[in-house]
């Protein structure tokens, strides 16, 4: 007798859908997406059912209810005869929401820990780091040692947008050493940036950025980027995601000629910063990602600079993949006796986070 009760009791507390061919699942709700509900059936995993093959539903908790352009709704929910929702608030008024006006459903303590995200500065970080490095020994003896950081914090998707800040972290380190007989020569490439969005919209943000470079082939020993502007990020058909800024920079540039940030010395410049990011996912184990910033100089016309990156990632394991990448930094006023153009070509190891 107390275990038929105590069986009562666990059934009372679970969910149940019942599908219109007679079948009755039992678990735990998960949400309601447009016209897919989802629930972790105790038996059978993670299902995703459309609305329209359900004939009622039985939910042991409170939701919430989001329909575009509404204020959010909360309480009971069944499903009616017309394949409508019915929402019970705490007053007692029942309410009908069409379900292909449902934008999501959720448990109210779901909706609740969504909406009041918050994280620790070292918490809701993702993106990759790549290393490679290749040795050759003969008559000279070449060491390169190859590195990038892309990163990105960003409070994880809410039903109902928030706006909300972003932060965007690059660096790329190419570090490469050549000796034959007494004679050493290096040659280094190091750029860092620093970006902060804040996004007003989906897609819609405001940035600031502080970047610095150092361009071994070109003479240059250190560049200083400040500014911001706008940008849109657009949802690509097929798996990917476009990122388009434009903006206003102010430029700091020493080159090995001998300038000195420190004395005063050193050409100050105002430059635009126009800019792409694409990413890509061509097959389940197969990324391409692009990115290309251009900065044509207001203060020299004539002038400008410009970064490109383009790599191809294959996926080994979940965590890491094989990667290949091509790096093309451009400069029309480089050092005297500096070329300027600086192209490299990389390969490693990529591990995401």
């Amino acid at each position: 007798m107390a275990l038929a009760l105590l069986s009562l009791t666990a059934t009372a507390k679970a969910d149940v859908v019942t599908l219109k061919n007679g079948d009755r699942i039992t678990g735990t709700f998960i949400n309601v997406r447009g016209t897919n509900l989802t629930l972790l059936a105790d038996t059978l995993g993670t299902l995703t059912i459309p609305v329209e093959q359900v004939d009622a539903v039985f939910l042991g908790e409170i939701v919430t209810v989001i329909v575009q352009g509404q204020p959010t709704l909360g309480g009971r929910l069944e499903l009616g005869p017309s394949g409508d929702w019915q929402l019970t608030d705490d007053n007692e008024i029942t309410s009908t929401i069409g379900a292909a006006s449902v934008d999501v459903i959720l448990p109210v303590a779901r909706y609740q820990s969504i909406v009041e995200h918050e994280a620790h500065p070292w918490q809701d970080w993702s993106g990759t780091v790549n290393l490679g490095f290749s040795v050759q020994r003969g008559n000279q003896q070449n060491n390169t040692f190859s590195s990038s950081i892309d990163t990105r914090r960003e409070r994880p998707p809410a039903p109902i947008f928030k706006p909300h800040g972003r932060t965007n972290v690059h660096l790329t380190m190419l570090l490469s050493n050549a000796t034959e007989a007494d004679a050493s020569i290096g040659s280094n490439t190091v750029s860092s940036s620093l970006r902060q969005d804040v996004l007003f919209s989906p897609g819609n943000f405001v940035f600031g950025i502080v970047q610095f470079d150092h361009v071994g082939t070109e003479g240059l020993t250190l560049r200083q980027t400040f500014g911001g502007g706008s940008g849109y990020d657009l949802a690509l058909p097929r798996r990917g995601t476009l990122s388009l800024i434009a903006g206003l920079t102010l430029v700091r540039e020493a080159f090995s000629t001998g300038d000195d940030f420190s004395t005063g010395e050193g050409e100050q410049t105002t430059q635009l910063l126009l800019g792409e990011k694409l990413n890509l996912q061509l097959t389940p184990r197969v990324r391409v990602d692009h990115s290309a910033n251009a900065y044509p100089n207001l203060t020299n016309r004539g002038q400008y600079h410009f970064d490109t990156r383009t790599s191809l990632d294959i996926k080994l394991t979940n965590r890491f993949s094989l990667n290949t990448a091509l790096i093309d930094l451009y400069l029309t006023n480089p050092a005297p006796g500096s070329r300027p153009n600086n192209f490299a070509v990389t390969t490693g190891i990529t591990t995401t986070f």
